[in-house]
């Protein structure tokens, strides 16, 4: 018996441990970028995109002002890319004018389990717990959406969320 509670406390102190090295790895892994896409101290309280350090990838934050950006907007497939990306773009956010929907592995690496929503918050704070658009390319080139959860909240796959990306893979242009 005492064998066991050794054990309990042993695997109590690594789970800890895990969770302490996590976040600390997370403030390394991300960079937080204004609205020009300038490099902010890791304390700003506010911030619109988040640049990935291991990725490459850049992301944009979601609001609750009522812009373009607004955790509550969805769209469906054609809105996702004729009005959300294509506005990003035509405004040139943060400077940049290739933003895109994120594919399905890239909107996965910024997913985070065992947390409601299923991401790091201190860096994509407004992430509804639901299903995000994202986009599979198939080996005939045709691109299928799909869509990555972040929590348990249901949607149906024709109105989601959507959150832009740029970098990585751009070929599908």
């Amino acid at each position: 018996m005492a064998q066991c509670a050794k054990l309990v406390a042993l695997v109590v102190v690594f789970v800890f441990c895990a969770a302490c090295l996590v976040q600390a790895e997370e403030g390394e892994k991300f960079t937080k970028l204004n609205d020009k896409g300038q490099k902010l101290p890791s304390d700003a309280g506010q911030w619109a995109m988040i640049h990935d350090n291991t990725t490459g990838l850049m992301w944009e934050v979601k609001t609750t002002d009522g812009s373009i950006h607004d955790m509550g907007k969805t769209y469906n497939w054609e809105g996702a890319n004729d009005v959300f990306i294509a506005e990003l773009n035509r405004v040139k956010f943060g400077g940049f004018g290739d933003w895109r929907l994120p594919t399905t592995d890239e909107l996965r690496t910024i997913r985070v389990k065992g947390a409601e929503p299923n991401i790091n918050v201190a860096f994509f704070p407004n992430t509804a717990s639901t299903g995000y658009f994202s986009v599979t390319e198939c080996g005939s080139g045709d691109i299928f959406a799909e869509r990555v959860k972040f929590g348990k909240i249901r949607n149906t796959k024709k109105d989601m969320r959507v959150r832009a990306v740029r970098g990585g893979d751009t070929k599908r242009e």
